[in-house]
């Protein structure tokens, strides 16, 4: 009777977690991959699409939210991201474990001069262990950086800006090991399980730090300089 009992306990347990899992990739994934916008905005064009032409639907995310500001003073906040820059304005504490490092000692608050003439062909640090090229750039319009993440406001009148971030590509643990089927074969699952929605939290976060940082939400350490609206500098 006790092997039975177990049996059904293992079975139920089962069913409940293969029910969680059609959940997700039913209702909460395609949320996650296009936070902040609808279905049918996530699947319009946008630039830099086409560097990327038939990207996995993992790694086909967009995410956006309206800045009360005009594309101007979202535009120098965008452009000074990067480590040893102004950080990613997202979740410090994991961005320290990945080894992020920050201008100010913490993502920025302000706006820095030194890091703003940003142009194609230059390197932006994203971590410690790598620099992502600049392949497209349109000041106060577009940045596209390694063919795959593309920052693009569109300007909605009454000094209001859309910001969307979107990130196109083939998976990142994926495409390690991509000459090797079995490996690549699991790095689908750690990008499924782990890679997306770690993706999902700092990019959400990113987006909401530069919003709070270009409206002047954030306050300045003592030690810096305080925010200011970066239509003003």
């Amino acid at each position: 009777m006790r092997g039975i009992s177990d049996t059904r306990d293992r079975a139920a347990i089962g069913g409940l977690a293969a029910a969680a899992g059609l959940a997700y990739q039913r209702f909460g994934r395609p949320r996650m991959l296009r936070w902040g916008i609808s279905e049918a905005d996530a699947l319009a064009p946008l630039p830099g699409d086409e560097l990327v032409p038939d990207p996995l639907p993992g790694n086909n995310s967009t995410h956006a939210i309206t800045i009360d500001a005009p594309p101007q003073a979202v535009w120098p906040w965008i452009v000074q991201i990067g480590h040893n820059r102004a950080g990613w304005y997202s979740h410090e504490w994991v961005e320290r474990l990945f080894g992020i490092r920050y201008a100010d000692g913490h993502s920025a608050t302000r706006i820095h001069p030194e890091f703003q003439n940003l142009r194609v062909g230059d390197q932006i640090p994203y971590s410690p262990f790598n620099a992502i090229r600049v392949v497209a750039i349109e000041p106060k319009r577009y940045l596209i950086i390694g063919n795959s993440v593309a920052w693009v406001l569109e300007d909605l009148g009454g000094n209001r800006t859309r910001l969307i971030v979107r990130t196109r590509g083939h998976g990142w643990f994926r495409s390690l090991f991509r000459k090797t089927p079995i490996l690549r074969q699991l790095g689908a699952v750690i990008d499924y399980v782990i890679g997306e929605p770690l993706h999902h939290y700092m990019e959400k976060g990113m987006c909401i730090g530069i919003a709070e940082r270009v409206e002047g939400r954030v306050r300045a350490p003592a030690q810096t300089r305080p925010v200011g609206n970066a239509a003003e500098k």
